[in-house]
């Protein structure tokens, strides 16, 4: 029988976007945590990858968030999270994209922004270093996501599916994502330390406007989640 195992950080959005595909399909899997900074260089050298998650099929690396949801879909294609139909799978994989490669690492020069401005070392520098952090391409990112995020919470302002009439991997990629942001949902769906929870989002994901981003994300969760999201046992 195969194995799986999950190598996660717990709060990374990207983790819990494994852990959501992997719910989905029922698929049982070890939990591994993954440790910033101190345990990079280990990570790295035993997968050949600088993040987390990734996932293990019997000890060998599948990949990381991005290739570890493209194998679950061709091991295990029931229930389909990609639509069959070739105009819908494109849009399903142009939000995917959106949200993974623009969202969430825009939001996240934010959030390296004001570990910058507070002195958090050794975190601020590791970060900055790894992730091409400045305070112009901070300023960049941000000018963008607060021009973009408007429109996409106007998109999901009358609930219902980003793509096509059921839920996909569009909806569960940028429910995740949208975490950098709005910040993480309530403890009833989604379990963290309080002084944890304080450290996601950003501070113009509390604008009115955007509070059909949190609507949204949270019935995804309550409709398709299944269960509170706990960290891995201890």
């Amino acid at each position: 029988m195969h194995t799986l195992e999950m190598i996660e950080l717990y709060g990374s959005p990207y983790s819990e976007r494994l852990r959501w595909a992997l719910a989905q399909k029922g698929v049982a899997y070890a939990r591994k945590p993954f440790v910033p900074v101190v345990g990079e260089a280990e990570h790295r050298e035993a997968t050949g990858i600088s993040t987390a998650p990734v996932l293990l099929r019997n000890g060998a690396v599948v990949g990381d968030s991005n290739r570890a949801v493209e194998w679950l879909e061709r091991e295990h294609p029931t229930p389909a999270l990609l639509p069959a139909d070739p105009s819908l799978r494109a849009q399903v994989r142009a939000w995917e994209t959106f949200a993974t490669e623009v969202l969430a690492p825009y939001a996240r020069l934010g959030f390296i922004g004001r570990a910058v401005a507070k002195g958090s070392q050794p975190l601020a520098d590791h970060f900055s270093a790894k992730y091409h952090w400045s305070q112009d391409e901070e300023e960049r990112a941000l000018d963008l996501l607060s021009t973009v995020l408007p429109d996409v919470a106007r998109a999901t302002a009358g609930g219902g599916y980003l793509v096509g009439e059921r839920f996909t991997r569009a909806d569960l990629t940028l429910a995740c994502m949208l975490t950098t942001v709005i910040g993480l949902p309530d403890d009833d769906l989604f379990a963290i330390d309080p002084g944890m929870r304080a450290m996601f989002g950003l501070p113009f994901g509390a604008d009115p406007e955007l509070a059909p981003l949190r609507r949204w994300r949270d019935d995804m969760y309550r409709r398709h989640r299944g269960e509170r999201v706990t960290p891995p046992a201890t």
